[in-house]
């Protein structure tokens, strides 16, 4: 047994005894301490992958082609050598072993939950996403086929319940994605209609709502009690609240502004965070296919007017080129603000455009992340990408006849 050590010794078939008769003692050595350093660095690996915490990354998504998403007659589509991209990003929730990759990313921003969702709850966001894409669709169908010299006919039919706040009379009555059509017989055409009406009752009235059900629009009628508007937590931490009527009075009366003619106590609230005008479209004068591939959000409503208009104009809109876009679309053919345009450049960057129109709101984060190559374009309304285009790009189209 001589020439080998305790280790060795432990290695045979049969149990080593020392010469005295006595069981030999263990010896730590520095490779069992790595053994457990790394025994212990698997197991919080795989608590750490377990652990989801309260964050979301953005990173940068695609920019692909939205004109692939858009069906239209063979008689009136056309192909072009240019192209509009639709650029999105990709939002992960975080696990706890993730916080130092996105955390070293450049590229990635780390938002946390209640900042991005609010008092939505996951499921909620994801309804909205998906309002906000079929919106933008619609609004991108009407704007360009105005622009293509098509009379399109839009008429409000309603509320759009956006988002509604935990524990109101809303979150159980009026999921999102519901519109409102009447408050006791009385028509809602707008947003701005059920305001108005809700503010000449008091808190504790009950109303009869007629509402259009999410995503079928089923027409049914609910009866809400109103509440009142309060005030939960203090200073940077106070939240407007809508508890159910009767409950919450701990927390203070929401002080509305003179300009309405209300006292405390006199504000009715149903809870609904974010209301909207909900459009309703007349019959097109083409077969239109819009598809998302699972994308949601608003901001890809610029990207789909101007894919839309290049699809169905006998020229190029593009003059040949990579065209980028992203911000939201309204049925007047206004741009508005979208999120995550740093991670957005990065992919446009990635996929060779050569333009990229974004909100001015947006303009100096994307000319930060743009490079050399890459042309960033600030627009406010889809006129002026269209004459960006045509005056800098070679692109053309039709004159517009109407809208």
């Amino acid at each position: 047994m001589k020439g080998h050590d305790e280790e060795s010794l432990g290695s045979g078939d049969s149990e080593p005894h020392s010469d005295d008769g006595e069981r030999p003692r263990f010896a730590w050595h520095t490779r069992h301490t790595v053994f457990l350093v790394i025994a212990v660095l698997v197991l919080a690996a795989a608590i750490a992958s377990s652990i989801t915490i309260p964050y979301y990354a953005i990173t940068p998504g695609t920019a692909q082609s939205v004109e692939r998403m858009i069906g239209v007659p063979k008689s009136a589509g056309h192909s072009h050598k240019g192209q509009v991209l639709l650029v999105d990003v990709q939002l992960t929730p975080m696990r706890a072993i993730e916080w130092p990759w996105f955390a070293l990313d450049s590229n990635a921003q780390i938002i946390g939950s209640s900042a991005l969702l609010g008092p939505e709850s996951p499921g909620q966001y994801q309804v909205e996403g998906e309002l906000d894409m079929a919106n933008a669709q619609q609004a991108a169908t009407v704007v360009a086929l105005r622009r293509l010299g098509y009379k399109v006919a839009v008429r409000p039919d309603g509320a759009l319940i956006y988002a509604v706040l935990p524990g109101s009379p809303a979150e159980r009555w009026l999921p999102v994605g519901d519109v409102v059509t009447s408050v006791d017989h009385q028509v809602v055409r707008t947003n701005a209609d059920l305001g108005r009406l809700l503010s000449t009752y008091k808190p504790g009235a009950t109303v009869t709502m007629g509402v259009l059900t999410y995503p079928k629009r089923t027409p049914k009628s609910v009866r809400v009690r109103l509440s009142a508007w309060r005030i939960e937590g203090t200073g940077k931490q106070a939240t407007l609240a809508c508890p159910q009527y009767g409950t919450g009075l701990r927390f203070p009366l929401y002080h509305r502004s003179p300009e309405t003619g209300m006292k405390v106590g006199e504000a009715p609230c149903i809870g609904a965070l974010n209301v909207e005008t909900n459009y309703q479209v007349g019959k097109l004068p083409l077969h239109l296919d819009l598809s998302s591939e699972g994308i949601i959000g608003p901001s890809a409503g610029l990207a789909f007017t101007l894919g839309l208009i290049n699809r169905l104009d006998p020229y190029d809109l593009t003059g040949g080129h990579k065209v980028a876009a992203t911000g939201t679309m309204s049925i007047l053919g206004q741009v508005g603000d979208v999120g995550g345009v740093a991670q957005k450049t990065v992919a446009v960057r990635s996929a060779g455009a050569s333009v990229f129109f974004v909100p001015p709101q947006e303009y100096k984060v994307a000319l930060a992340h743009a490079g050399s190559k890459l042309k960033v374009y600030a627009v406010s309304t889809v006129a002026q990408a269209i004459r960006i285009l045509e005056q800098h790009y070679g692109g053309r189209m039709p004159r517009a006849k109407s809208g």
